[in-house]
């Protein structure tokens, strides 16, 4: 019998001592560093690169140190409340060597593939969908077997193992509360706990737990039912799934989710959420609400990080002598 480790998200950094800059590719900003491989080169392990927002994209990124990347978010005109500027930090491609093992980044975006080579990663509340989507994703295990990699709350076009789902092996990867809109694909010999994801596409993995899921296209033949599996709590638009406990199928997506079908009104992440009565609520393990909102790590909209952000700032154009520069800032936490 297969032996699961459930893997428990923490954010925060790497090291207690570890130092902090600023990343800035614009030339009117005097940050630490203007580019993203002068702050990789500069850094020491266990530091924190701040991506600030640019109107220039960051390039094709690589990791080879394990380093905490964190961006502003996504989406940032679209939810309430998010940035007082919404510029976004942007990459083109991105890997993470097997000399960055243990490194974290969110909230940053990613216009092409996304290559995990590094044991230990957390990639989370990014996103990774790219004007030309087909085979655009998320790869764990793209150069060498891999081990212990979280895959949490992104907004992501495909989830695979290895690259395109062959060779090498990505062992015990957590797949939590990302909104799919491709394929989540393993090879036979990964191993996976995949929970609460909103999924378009196929699920092809073995040897995994699937849990309190969502899949809502009906072509292609959604979950697959491959060896070593145990699937629970999901909820699908096809009219069969492999058997397991609280799974229910030809679900009517439209009672569902309070943005289907609409293109106006929603955010393109906001539109998931569940609306009031959806067969989604408390269907799920343990009476949990099934899809990315639930579970013990909900998506957060815009992928905002987990640090204080800057919502608003109201900054007058003049001051006086007397009364000086008033200044009103907004500032909310974020978990």
């Amino acid at each position: 019998m297969k032996k699961f480790t459930v893997l428990l998200l923490c954010f925060g950094f790497l090291a207690a001592n570890a130092t902090s800059w600023r990343v800035n590719n614009n030339p009117a900003i005097d940050a630490d560093f203007s580019t993203f491989e002068a702050a990789v080169a500069a850094a020491s392990a266990g530091d924190t690169l701040y991506m600030e927002g640019s109107t220039f994209t960051y390039g094709e990124g690589v990791l080879t140190k394990p380093l905490v990347i964190i961006g502003p978010g996504f989406f940032l005109t679209q939810n309430d409340s998010t940035q007082v500027s919404n510029l976004e930090a942007n990459f083109l491609t991105f890997a993470i060597d097997t000399l960055a093992s243990g490194s974290q980044v969110y909230g940053c975006e990613f216009v092409d593939n996304i290559k995990i080579s590094g044991s230990n990663v957390i990639f989370a509340r990014n996103w990774v969908y790219g004007e030309s989507t087909y085979g655009v994703g998320i790869y764990v295990g793209y150069a060498n077997d891999v081990i212990n990699c979280s895959i949490i709350q992104n907004f992501v076009n495909n989830i695979k193992g290895g690259y395109y789902g062959y060779d090498p092996i990505a062992h015990n990867t957590l797949i939590a509360n990302n909104i799919v809109g491709g394929t989540i694909q393993f090879n036979a010999y990964a191993t996976n706990v995949v929970f609460n994801n909103v999924i378009r596409g196929d699920v092809s993995v073995y040897n995994s737990i699937i849990k309190n899921n969502i899949q809502h296209y009906s072509g292609g033949t959604g979950f697959k039912e491959n060896e070593g599996n145990v699937f629970e709590y999901n909820l699908t638009i096809q009219n069969s799934m492999p058997a397991g406990t609280g799974n229910q199928v030809s679900v009517d997506m439209d009672l569902i989710f309070t943005g289907w079908g609409q293109t106006v009104g929603f955010s393109e992440d906001g539109k998931w959420q569940l609306k009031e009565e959806s067969p989604a609520i408390g269907a799920g393990e343990n009476g949990e609400d099934c899809g990315v909102f639930g579970g013990t790590s909900p998506y957060i909209l815009s992928g905002l990080p987990a640090v204080p952000h800057i919502y608003e700032a109201i900054v007058p154009i003049s001051g006086s002598a007397a009364s000086g520069l008033p200044v009103t800032i907004k500032v909310k936490s974020q978990n």
